[in-house]
C-alpha cells in the first residue's frame, strides 16, 4: 500500500491491492475543550491529522466505517454522521465525493462547538460520556444488522486537555462496559499522561500511547492505530507501559494509593469520613478502640 500526502496534510493518492473483508467500524472520540480554540496552530495540526486518518481508514477498505464524536466541558456531539439527512455532492477536483461529505461534515460541526461562548474553562471535557455514546452507536449498528451478530468495531479516544479525576466512575462503567460488547478502546493522549485512560486501554484490550509533539500525531495513527488488534500483535510496536490502577477519591476527586473504602458501596475517600455520600452509610468512626483485657491466671 502507498501513502502520498499533500503539504497541508490531507490525503492524495492512495493505491492498495486488496478491497475484500468484513471492514471495521471506527469510533473516534475527539477532545475539543475550549483551551483549544486558543492555539490556532495547535488547531490546524490537531484537527487536519484526524481528518486525514479518518480518509485513510475509509479508502483503506470499502467495508470500513467511521463515526466521530466530539466532546466538550458543555456536550458531547456527532460530526459524523450527521443526525439529519446526508447528501452527497459531485467533487469536480479529483476526490472521492464520499470523502469530501465526510471532510464537510466535520468541519461544520466543529465550527459550531468551536463557535459557541465557553465560560467554565478550567472543567475537563466530557470523555466518558462521548465513550458511551460510542458504545451506544456500536449496538445500535448491531441491531440493525439483517443477521444480529457482533460487527469489528473499535474505539479510538484522542486527548489533550488535562484531567482531573471528576469521571472516575463513568470511566469505569464505560470500559466494562467496552469490555463486554468486545470493542477495543484504544487511546492516544498528546502532553501529559493520563491514568483513568490507560485503564481504558488495560481493561478493554486496546493500546495506550502518550505523545509529546502535535506533529507527531498523523504518523502516530497511521503506525499504530490504523492495524486491527489481530495485526497489531505481528508489528514490532513500542512495550506497554506500567498501569497506572490507583482509584479516585469521591470527596476530591484526586488519585489515590491509600484511602478508607466504604464497605458497602466501596466508595473510595482519601481520609476518613462519617457519612458514604454514595450510599448514606453512617462510620462510626468515634467510638474508642477497645483495648484487649488480659487473662487471669
Amino acid at each position: 500500500m502507498t501513502l502520498v500526502y499533500l503539504s497541508s496534510g490531507r490525503l492524495s493518492i492512495y493505491r492498495y491491492t486488496k478491497m475484500t473483508g468484513e471492514g471495521c467500524l471506527l469510533v473516534i472520540v475527539l477532545d475539543v475543550h475550549p483551551q483549544l480554540a486558543e492555539q490556532h496552530t495547535f488547531v490546524h495540526s490537531y484537527f487536519n491529522a484526524v481528518i486525514s486518518f479518518a480518509n485513510i481508514h475509509l479508502a483503506f477498505n470499502r467495508m470500513n466505517r467511521v463515526a466521530i464524536v466530539a466532546a466538550n466541558h458543555l456536550e458531547t456531539r456527532f460530526l459524523y454522521p450527521q443526525t439529519t439527512g446526508e447528501k452527497v455532492d459531485r467533487q469536480k477536483d479529483g476526490r472521492l465525493e464520499y470523502l469530501n461529505h465526510v471532510d464537510e461534515s466535520i468541519e461544520e460541526e466543529l465550527k459550531q462547538m468551536l463557535s459557541r461562548d465557553h465560560n467554565a474553562r478550567q472543567t475537563e471535557s466530557l470523555l466518558s460520556g462521548a465513550i458511551c455514546r460510542g458504545l451506544l452507536y456500536i449496538k445500535r449498528l448491531e441491531s440493525e444488522e439483517a443477521i444480529s451478530r457482533r460487527i469489528n468495531a473499535r474505539l479510538l479516544v484522542i486527548k489533550y486537555s488535562s484531567d482531573t479525576g471528576s469521571q472516575y466512575l463513568n470511566y469505569i462503567n464505560t470500559y466494562l462496559s467496552a469490555q463486554k460488547i468486545g470493542a477495543a478502546v484504544d487511546v492516544c493522549v498528546i502532553g501529559s499522561d493520563c491514568g483513568l485512560l490507560q485503564q481504558g486501554a488495560d481493561i478493554s484490550g486496546g493500546y495506550y500511547y502518550c505523545l509529546q509533539e502535535i506533529s507527531e500525531l498523523l504518523q502516530t495513527l497511521i503506525m499504530m492505530y490504523q492495524p486491527d488488534i489481530a495485526t497489531r500483535k505481528k508489528l514490532n510496536a513500542p512495550p506497554p507501559e506500567s498501569v497506572d490502577y490507583r482509584a479516585a477519591c469521591f470527596c476530591h476527586h484526586t488519585l489515590v494509593d491509600m484511602g478508607n473504602v466504604c464497605s458497602n458501596c466501596l466508595s473510595v475517600y482519601c481520609r476518613a469520613v462519617p457519612l458514604c455520600s454514595t450510599c448514606d452509610v453512617i462510620f462510626q468512626t468515634d467510638r474508642p478502640l477497645m483495648k484487649a483485657l488480659k487473662k487471669k491466671k
